[in-house]
């Protein structure tokens, strides 16, 4: 930000992460002040810090922390911002009550009053836009802006590794589809033998997905590398012939709302192969950027796969087109810029 001062406030210390302008409820994660608040949501858990008094506006990511946040913005007599990100208005109500967690619940008890009090709710897409609205978030209030990407670090390489993979960067849940990923691939490698899978991510499915890899007889072409660092998943976008990630609608409706991985991989010059789902096709032009097929549809998946595997002046094409897309939409620097006017917009009111 150029012309905004942050000041992050968290319920819990951020483990070894040190910041400059840092506000905590306690001493130290699990303490009893910071359970108070999880339980109570009583802004007076963030002490007498003189530079909460300082603060103009207040704004949580996700629907749920906007819940959190609101009784504090309340007290301090600042509007609160709230970003939803996609779980927070794709899930089913009744599966958030399903889950039992005091999350989940007080979401739901304080939804009504956010709707009401809150400033401003900023959609990470027009899909995450439209999925608000419906849930009855005040038009004149929501506002679609797109997250940032970092294109001076997601960049293009200097060349493709030379042995050929397929990068997909993604959690181990069932929203991202990985399992049709596996699938799909399972029918290319029959006839690229050279060509590898290489999966970044973890999560609960993470023992499912590697027994299915088993079980389609690529196991020893698909690497599980678990999470990684952001500098590391720059390099392996940078060394890959395409990028893949077949998200779906899971059962409790939880949706993509865009997929920054989409975003960062076209600004790294990759072609993306994805599904029409949720916001994805925001983020992947069909035909132009990379190609979009239907969900759990694992043919036409490594159909698209093998088409840019076997037209490379293509894939180019796609990649060249996907970073100037990048650039244009969603560059960290514009994005940030208008999130400053958005931020304006609110205190002028």
């Amino acid at each position: 930000m150029s012309r905004y001062k942050p000041l992050l406030l968290v319920r819990t210390k951020l483990g070894p992460i040190e910041l400059d302008h840092l506000a905590l409820t306690a001493e130290s994660a699990g303490s009893l002040r910071s359970v108070l608040f999880a339980l109570t949501h009583w802004p007076g858990c963030f002490g007498s810090d003189p530079r909460l008094r300082e603060l103009h506006l207040l704004h949580a990511h996700f629907g749920p922390d906007g819940v959190c946040a609101l009784p504090l913005a309340r007290s301090l007599g600042i509007p609160l911002i709230v970003t939803f990100h996609g779980f927070d208005c794709t899930v089913r109500h009744r599966s958030l009550l399903g889950t039992g967690k005091l999350s989940d619940l007080q979401f739901l008890a304080g939804e009504g009053a956010l709707k009401r009090q809150g400033a401003l709710f900023l959609a990470v897409s027009d899909f995450i836009r439209r999925r608000l609205l419906g849930l009855g978030y005040p038009a004149a209030k929501v506002v679609r802006h797109y997250l940032g990407v970092d294109t001076d670090l997601f960049q293009p390489g200097k060349g493709k590794s030379d042995e050929p993979y397929i990068l997909c960067v993604g959690r181990h849940v069932a929203k991202k589809g990985i399992n049709v990923l596996l699938r799909a691939f399972a029918i290319l490698a029959r006839k690229h033998q050279t060509l590898s899978l290489l999966q970044v991510g973890a999560g609960p499915l993470t023992a499912e997905l590697r027994s299915l890899a088993e079980a389609l007889g690529i196991g020893s072409k698909v690497r599980f590398l678990g999470a990684l660092g952001q500098i590391r998943i720059v390099e392996l976008m940078q060394g890959a012939r395409i990028f893949a990630l077949p998200s779906q609608q899971a059962k409790n409706g939880d949706s993509e709302a865009l997929g920054l991985a989409f975003n960062e991989a076209s600004a790294c010059g990759l072609p993306v192969v994805a599904t029409r789902h949720g916001g994805i096709p925001e983020a992947v032009l069909n035909g132009e950027t990379g190609f979009l097929v239907e969900e759990r549809d694992e043919l036409a998946l490594s159909e698209r796969l093998e088409q840019l595997l076997s037209d490379v002046p293509l894939a180019e094409r796609m990649g060249r087109r996907g970073r100037e897309y990048v650039r244009e939409k969603f560059d960290l620097r514009r994005q940030t810029s208008a999130l400053e006017l958005l931020y304006d917009g609110v205190l002028q009111r």
